[in-house]
């Protein structure tokens, strides 16, 4: 195309004809530019494509990632209940001067312990590393954010740095040296019955315990929450398309 065109413009510069001279000129050059924005728009539109595929097979990737953590989270939330349950079991037992029977060994087996949850987050490193725009849904893209690099965060501080910390500090010291645990969150009783009867600071570690029980079950069910409308929205990305 273009040798045809140079020998049209040669042609006409014999003839000495510059008007059509110029004017094949310009429309070639019309011609190249088109070619080069469809060119263009083709390259684009492939990149795209390939985008929006890699978008849904890590969202698809995601969603399982979540889903386990939904899982995870949910046992949590059932052994936290089962732990309070156990300590709200001892307290009434202790302070109501109740005769120790083999019904309360599984109770005092589940007065110590605490929960992490787990949490899947190979789709969100391979997405930090891609880069956070290959989500094209901006609301989506925010609620992974917000789950992820906060709301997990934050879970983690919790079960550290005092869930964590008042087990070690407070929960710990008083269940070693007043509970005998033949098998922890199974069977357990009391070194001195009738002394922990009367043992305030015992008492007291209970129901402190029942406070944190009732504090992380509530934030394990906000995270539940979360989860589950992330699920929610991801489903509803990758319909958009099926």
């Amino acid at each position: 195309m273009i040798r045809f065109f140079r020998s049209i413009r040669q042609r006409l510069l014999a003839q000495g004809r510059i008007t059509r001279y110029l004017s094949y000129a310009i429309g070639e050059i019309v011609l190249v530019v088109i070619g080069i924005l469809i060119a263009l728009n083709v390259n684009n539109w492939n990149a795209d494509r390939k985008a929006r595929t890699q978008e849904r097979s890590l969202l698809r990737e995601m969603h399982g990632n979540l889903s386990k953590d939904l899982e995870d989270c949910r046992y949590n939330i059932r052994q936290n209940g089962q732990l309070r349950r156990s300590n709200a079991a001892v307290l009434r037992q202790l302070t109501g001067h109740i005769p120790f029977s083999d019904t309360m060994r599984l109770h005092y087996g589940n007065i110590w312990g605490g929960t992490i949850l787990t949490t899947n987050t190979s789709a969100y490193d391979n997405l930090k590393s891609i880069g956070f725009d290959l989500i094209s849904n901006d609301s989506l893209r925010r609620a992974i954010t917000q789950l992820y690099s906060e709301r997990y965060k934050y879970m983690e501080q919790l079960e550290i740095e005092m869930d964590g910390k008042v087990m070690a500090e407070q929960v710990t010291p008083q269940v070693s040296a007043k509970v005998l645990l033949d098998t922890v969150f199974v069977s357990g009783r009391p070194v001195d019955e009738s002394a922990l009867m009367g043992d305030q600071e015992f008492h007291g570690m209970l129901r402190m315990n029942l406070v944190m029980r009732d504090f992380m079950i509530s934030r394990y069910m906000s995270i539940e929450k979360q989860i589950t409308a992330l699920m929610a929205l991801i489903e509803e990305e990758l319909a958009k398309e099926a």
